[in-house]
């Protein structure tokens, strides 16, 4: 797959920063979060009344410039471990020539692939001294003339409600819409939340040692299954407690539990001893509903929590009802009241309080699996002129970064999980028959482009 970069220039906001806002304070969220590049890619097929490529081209490159004007914290560079320097250094934008059409690329999806679309290597941890932009873009040109738009956030300021907000912003510019933009909410998260100059959690990730590869990350390769509605809710029915009080759990319970309990298997049946492991899920929670005033959708910052549940065993027999409850009641301690103590004391934060684990789980090695969703993100609807995207990717190949990782999506025909696990484990969990079972196969798409 020949994919070639053409060019590569710096994108700087339409207007300068006012002397004001050069220095932009970070929140306490920002701090906790792994220095890391957030991707997406959005498919474009070419349609009649298409302007020629140099004209789209500009387009984008002069609503991004304005863009930025609006988000200027993002066109800055962080340079201390409490704020960004709002100093316009801008956004980096590529260009690229992709040597296929874009239905060879996605008949079916080449995931091996997804990440020469992107403008730098997703998910991989970077140290905090490095000088990084916020966000890199890459344009790629099919031969048929369809667009993929390749972006990198970078997790200092932006988790995923706040990079929807910023393309949003973005492609309404594009697309002509100036009069009824969304405005960020820039200042709540560091006013609620301020940070603290003696954070010191992340002193061990992100440092190299002995040239080997940062803490934590591990030689993964990524796998997408698409769950149809009628998958879906079959899980929600059979998740569901006996009790008819209970209502039907969510959709995203419904699949994270089912995930988690498949993504556990498939670790455990690489070792034989690996079978008494515990195994602990980590859900990323957005704060901004649950917390609500002054937080909104707009509220830009890394507004997410991390809940952490704990099975003591998870085998082939654990019922996927058990782990949606002790789930549901883990997430039910998440509330308003408990986001104010943590402003009101930050120090609580490594306390059982907040972590809420049985004593001395760490010494037991338990089998990690981070869960995060990306539903009603809005990623699926962004049209910078040339209608809604046919599609979206989030990452594909092999990689170094966290292992058991699991993105869910919403998409037309139901709900999609893109998996990241360490090589060694993914055909494990491939081959689980109760997995596939309610897994569709991949979409054909060449019917919507011919």
């Amino acid at each position: 797959m020949d994919i070639t970069i053409i060019s590569k220039e710096t994108i700087k906001p339409s207007l300068p920063t006012p002397n004001e806002h050069k220095f932009f304070k970070l929140c306490l969220f920002d701090q906790l979060q792994l220095i890391t590049y957030l991707p997406m890619v959005l498919f474009y097929p070419k349609k009649e009344g298409h302007s020629e490529i140099s004209h789209i081209i500009t387009q984008l490159k002069k609503s991004l410039s304005e863009t930025l004007t609006i988000f200027y914290p993002v066109a800055g560079r962080r340079k201390d471990h409490t704020f960004i320097t709002c100093n316009d250094e801008g956004a980096v934008f590529l260009e690229a020539k992709v040597n296929h059409t874009m239905v060879e690329f996605l008949t079916p999806p080449k995931l091996e692939y997804l990440n020469k679309l992107l403008p730098c290597e997703p998910n991989k941890m970077h140290s905090y001294d490095e000088d990084l932009p916020q966000v890199l873009v890459q344009v790629n040109i099919f031969n048929c003339g369809g667009i993929a738009i390749g972006t990198c956030n970078l997790h200092t300021l932006l988790d995923g409600c706040s990079g929807s907000l910023f393309q949003t912003t973005w492609t309404a510019i594009c697309r002509g819409c100036n009069d009824d933009l969304p405005r960020p909410d820039l200042f709540s998260a560091s006013s609620f939340f301020p940070p603290l100059n003696n954070l010191n959690l992340h002193d061990h990730v992100g440092k190299k040692k002995n040239n080997e590869v940062l803490d934590g990350q591990k030689k993964c390769s990524t796998r997408r299954f698409l769950f149809g509605l009628e998958s879906i809710n079959i899980l929600r029915y059979k998740a569901k407690e006996d009790d008819e009080s209970f209502k039907f759990p969510t959709r995203y319970e419904a699949l994270a539990a089912f995930i988690w309990k498949h993504m556990t298997l498939a670790c455990k049946m690489e070792e034989f001893e690996d079978i008494k492991r515990p195994s602990l899920a980590m859900h990323i929670l957005d704060m901004r509903r649950r917390m609500g005033e002054p937080f909104s959708r707009y509220t830009i910052g890394n507004i997410l929590w991390p809940v952490m549940v704990f099975c003591e065993t998870i085998d082939e027999e654990t019922d996927i009802k058990y782990l949606v409850k002790i789930c549901k009641e883990k997430f039910g301690k998440i509330s308003r009241e408990l986001f104010v103590r943590v402003k009101n004391g930050p120090s609580m934060l490594g306390s059982n309080e907040c972590v809420d684990l049985p004593q001395g789980v760490e010494n037991r090695s338990p089998i990690p699996v981070v869960l995060t969703s990306w539903c009603g993100l809005n990623f699926s609807e962004l049209d910078f002129g040339w209608g809604k995207p046919l599609w979206g990717g989030v990452r594909g190949g092999d990689q170094e970064t966290l292992p058991n990782v699991a993105v869910i999506m919403e998409t037309h025909q139901g709900m999609e999980a893109w998996f990241t696990m360490e090589i060694q484990h993914i055909a494990n969990l491939e081959n689980d028959i109760e997995f596939l079972r309610f897994a569709l196969p991949n979409p054909s798409v060449s019917n919507i482009y011919l």
